[in-house]
């Protein structure tokens, strides 16, 4: 028996969308330095994403929201109508509420802002990829509120009270 174990272990396979450039190449760099992770292919609009995807079948994209070619939130909804397996993370520079709802009900598994560390952001990637949901704690608590306050406006909360 060998004292060498064979480890054969399957890296995820990530699409990256957005209208920057400098921003993807420097994601895919990120990306690429990890062992676990590798970026199968790059978009700059939300058509080119589900062009892509069906092409690359990736197991998770990194979505920007406002790119001038192609909403992310329409690509994130089309995409996960088509290809339910793909996990999509969105990566923007807002805090907006409204989007943030969308892309969650367009089916994005995460929400994150990208002044993020990368550290993180890469954290945030793995624990999707194992079923977490990646949105920072601050717009997780906006979700809260939200949902506490649609729940007391709702008739079945108002038969309870």
């Amino acid at each position: 028996m060998s004292r060498y174990k064979l480890n054969i272990m399957t890296k995820t396979r990530v699409l990256l969308v957005d209208d920057h450039a400098l921003f993807r190449e420097g994601l895919a760099s990120i990306i690429a330095s990890q062992t676990d992770f590798e970026v199968v292919g790059e978009a700059n609009d939300g058509l080119e994403a589900l062009v892509k995807a069906r092409e690359l079948q990736p197991d998770l994209i990194l979505m920007d929201i406002e790119m001038a070619g192609g909403d992310g939130l329409e690509a994130t909804r089309q995409i996960k109508q088509e290809l339910p397996q793909v996990s999509i993370v969105i990566l923007t520079v807002r805090e907006d509420e409204q989007k943030l709802f969308t892309a969650i009900r367009n089916g994005a598994q995460g929400y994150l802002l990208k002044n993020m560390r990368a550290k993180e952001i890469l954290a945030m990637l793995r624990g999707v990829m194992q079923g977490q949901a990646a949105i920072p704690p601050v717009l997780a608590s906006r979700m809260l509120d939200e949902f506490r306050r649609l729940s007391q406006h709702s008739p079945s909360a108002t038969a309870r009270a």
